[in-house]
């Protein structure tokens, strides 16, 4: 996939962002607002020349880190969010030393990288035994990053964290005061969200998603944000153009379970050629229930935070020869053209590079014929 460029790629998929974007809701704040207000809690704050609500703060790192005798070994998921500034909770821990509340600990990954040191605030014993909780209050990090979802300005609803790709990509939809969207993948909510500020919560926005916990959050998001002119429903979307079948949306997005390479940081990633392969098939499926539930001369957006040609590039040849859809120009570029070797209308689509930009991520849009 990159020749040469692998072992830059690996390493920068193995460090957090440089910059780590929030988006500012618009409906509820200014962005030159929301930016004085985190400059005062002394963060670095730019404001992105085009995408105006982004608001990007600077990750500072990476630093030493002090050695500690006691060594708490976290899973991967909570190995990357101590890399991205998190605290460490009972139910990451997979081992720890005997270990008493006011100790000092080092955090570790399953494969030995050091993350960072910490105090510890909760006993073995309840660690073991309940399995949730604040465990370790992390003072130590390679890389110093904010706590958003700790801030006043999260809880007020005036700020969702969220790459400036995924940002990218509600631009790229272009939603229209007024119109009918549909989110085919709406959780957790970042996107749709972000449909509705866009569209000054005009219109009408129908999010879907088939997992009952994820609707919940989305659901709460929507709501902590204010956006008023969303409906979220439990549904498997591939079935949406036969269950909603006078639904005919004016615009489509679809952001489908991918296999999620892009993103970072990542301690290590387990992922076979055939999950991504059968990843890629599972994609098709919403793609061609989008194609059927738009209406005629409608937009479709595809987008996955990942690179693999399957789920990108081969995609849109799938949604070009088989789904009636045709590939188009998007307005709001600040990515990679698309690789023509594999279909030469991808060079319409917008890839973002791990080694180069925030985050690996593709982007593809399509009118319907």
């Amino acid at each position: 996939m990159f020749g040469a460029e692998a072992t830059s790629v690996l390493d920068a998929l193995s460090n957090p962002v440089r910059t780590y974007y929030v988006r500012c809701n618009t409906l509820r704040i200014s962005p030159e607002k929301l930016r004085d207000r985190l400059v005062g809690r002394n963060f670095k704050v730019s404001q992105h020349p085009i995408i105006k609500e982004a608001l990007g703060i600077q990750i500072d790192g990476p630093f030493e880190i002090p050695s500690v005798d006691s060594k708490i070994v976290v899973d991967k998921y909570t190995a990357e969010s101590v890399l991205q500034g998190a605290n460490v909770y009972a139910p990451g821990i997979m081992k720890c030393a005997f270990i008493h509340p006011g100790d000092d600990a080092t955090i570790v990954s399953q494969l030995g990288d050091v993350l960072g040191t910490g105090t510890v605030v909760m006993s073995v014993n309840d660690i073991l035994t309940f399995r949730k909780g604040l465990a370790v209050r992390v003072q130590n990090r390679r890389y110093r990053a904010p706590q958003i979802r700790d801030l006043q300005e999260f809880s007020e609803g005036l700020l969702y964290p969220q790459s400036l790709a995924a940002m990218v990509t509600s631009h790229v939809l272009d939603p229209q005061q007024g119109e009918t969207i549909l989110d085919m993948n709406c959780a957790p909510g970042g996107k749709l969200s972000h449909i509705s500020q866009l569209m000054h919560t005009s219109g009408k926005i129908l999010g879907l998603d088939r997992n009952v916990d994820k609707i919940t959050t989305t659901r709460r998001t929507v709501a902590d944000l204010g956006c008023t002119n969303v409906t979220v429903s439990i549904h498997d979307s591939r079935y949406v153009h036969v269950d909603f079948p006078n639904l005919n949306p004016d615009r489509v997005i679809i952001d489908p379970p991918c296999s999620a390479l892009g993103l970072r940081p990542k301690i290590y990633d387990h992922t076979s050629r055939s999950r991504v392969n059968d990843l890629a098939e599972y994609q098709k499926q919403f793609v061609l229930a989008g194609s059927k539930a738009v209406k005629r001369g409608g937009v479709v957006v595809y987008s996955v935070c990942t690179f693999t040609t399957q789920e990108c590039e081969m995609i849109v040849e799938f949604a070009e020869e088989e789904c009636g859809l045709k590939v188009v120009a998007q307005k709001t570029f600040l990515g990679y053209k698309g690789l023509q070797d594999i279909r030469d209308s991808a060079a319409l689509c917008q890839r973002f590079h791990p080694s180069k930009d925030e985050i690996g991520y593709f982007i593809a849009k399509f009118e319907r014929k």
